[in-house]
């Protein structure tokens, strides 16, 4: 486990188990929150970066299960992996866009994915907007 994920579950009400620990793992990796924060400066869901590998990885797992297949949809492991997306773009000074609508579930604004992020499971997904100008943790592109 790396930093974010072990900080991340001392908080979270989340199960933690080596799948959802993997999940975590791969969201905060320096690759992964470079593609959140690169299709966030393009005004689009931050997990729309991320969503094919995750869903490419960690669909069928079975402890934290990303697919259809479960009674219930596996919609809590889905909603659970928003929360996991928004805890790391907080450490990177993002917050989610907050809707206009009080009765929204969190009062965060969604929109849809899109067929660009090549999602099979994932419908909707926050969106973000860089509201820290110094914050906990930073990331440092290289190119080549």
């Amino acid at each position: 486990m790396n930093q974010i994920t072990t900080e991340f579950f001392q908080v979270s009400k989340i199960p933690q188990n080596p799948d959802s620990e993997a999940v975590m793992d791969f969201l905060s990796e320096p690759e992964s929150v470079n593609q959140m924060i690169a299709l966030t400066k393009m005004g689009l869901p931050a997990l729309a970066g991320v969503v094919r590998e995750l869903e490419n990885r960690f669909a069928n797992c079975s402890r934290f299960p990303l697919n259809h297949d479960a009674a219930d949809a596996n919609a809590p492991n889905r909603r659970n992996v928003g929360w996991m997306v928004r805890h790391i773009m907080q450490l990177y000074g993002y917050t989610a866009v907050a809707s206009g609508f009080s009765n929204s579930v969190d009062n965060v604004e969604r929109t849809r994915l899109g067929k660009y992020s090549g999602s099979r499971y994932f419908g909707t997904a926050a969106v973000y907007i860089k509201t820290v100008p110094n914050p906990q943790r930073t990331i440092t592109v290289i190119s080549s």
